[in-house]
């Protein structure tokens, strides 16, 4: 949901902010401690959990047009480490078939979004990224800059209130600030994780990508079984690299095959590729899975 915040700040108003939390955030451009500071100044402006920092730069060499960049999540609490393994099962796994990002990619402008939590289907997404850590709120600001697009997400869990309006005016004004400084700490620092940078002929992006486009919900050990597979491995050795016995692992590729709706290693490699098919020859592919979607109007500047 696209919010209208006073886009041109006809009621500029005037934010109360820590002096020596501004000159932490500061100072700590281009360091591992910028997302954790910038995590504490914001909180102590609006009560918040965790926050994301993420670019996404465009171009035709990426697979899916674009690559994204995650520049690293801030939490209050001190779970970091949980954090960090959820934030990279996202980019992994997740991050293009986020419908929230995927109506918002590429727009110029700024965007300040709320995610109806209720629009998200049932499935590993949300379980994994949403359910599991009791997340209940988030809104994203977005900016496009240079031939790249800025994105901050605030989340909340059951414990807080949703965003008010006076709250999402409130980050709507941060945002002038606080993008100059993304943009600079991104041009001095390398990124947590790149995703959708593999080339076009890579298998294993090729299955993520598949995956993703269609919705097809894998259990983290069908996945690992397919990802193995499509690499050369054989059942054998996916099995042990697994830690399981063999006839677990054949449970779980058999399942992963219905699913994708193929019948051998050989089907699995064609399903994968046809990821790289054009879209007119895709057409004309038979298609497996359930596609989930979360159609949106496209966005207008807030």
């Amino acid at each position: 949901m696209l919010l209208n915040v006073d886009p041109f700040n006809h009621q500029s108003q005037h934010i109360d902010v820590p002096i020596k939390a501004l000159g932490d955030i500061i100072e700590s451009i281009g360091t591992p401690h910028f997302v954790h500071r910038l995590t504490s100044f914001m909180n102590g402006i609006i009560p918040l959990d965790v926050v994301h920092v993420e670019r996404s730069r465009f171009g035709a060499g990426a697979p899916l047009g674009y690559s994204c960049e995650w520049l690293g999540s801030g939490a209050v609490d001190d779970e970091q480490a949980r954090l960090d393994h959820v934030m990279g099962l996202y980019y992994e796994r997740f991050q293009a078939a986020d419908p929230l990002f995927a109506a918002i990619r590429g727009t110029t402008g700024t965007h300040l979004v709320v995610r109806d939590m209720s629009n998200i289907p049932a499935g590993e997404f949300r379980k994994r990224i949403f359910d599991e850590r009791q997340i209940a709120h988030e809104c994203v600001l977005t900016k496009d800059a240079s031939h790249a697009q800025y994105s901050l997400a605030i989340v909340r869990r059951k414990h807080l209130p949703p965003f008010s309006l006076s709250e999402l005016s409130q980050l709507r004004h941060l945002g002038d600030f606080l993008f100059p400084l993304l943009e600079l700490h991104s041009s001095m620092s390398a990124a947590r994780k790149v995703a959708n940078t593999a080339t076009s002929t890579d298998p294993l992006a090729l299955f993520d990508a598949r995956v993703a486009h269609e919705g097809i919900t894998l259990s983290k050990r069908e996945y690992e079984s397919c990802k193995h597979l499509i690499v050369g491995r054989t059942v054998p050795e996916t099995a042990a690299i697994l830690g399981v016995r063999q006839s677990s692992a054949e449970s779980y590729i058999q399942r992963a095959f219905a699913k994708l709706g193929v019948r051998t290693k050989r089907d699995l490699a064609k399903w994968a590729l046809e990821a790289a098919m054009p879209a007119s020859a895709a057409s004309s592919a038979p298609q497996t899975g359930t596609v989930q979607t979360d159609p949106a109007p496209p966005p207008t500047a807030v």
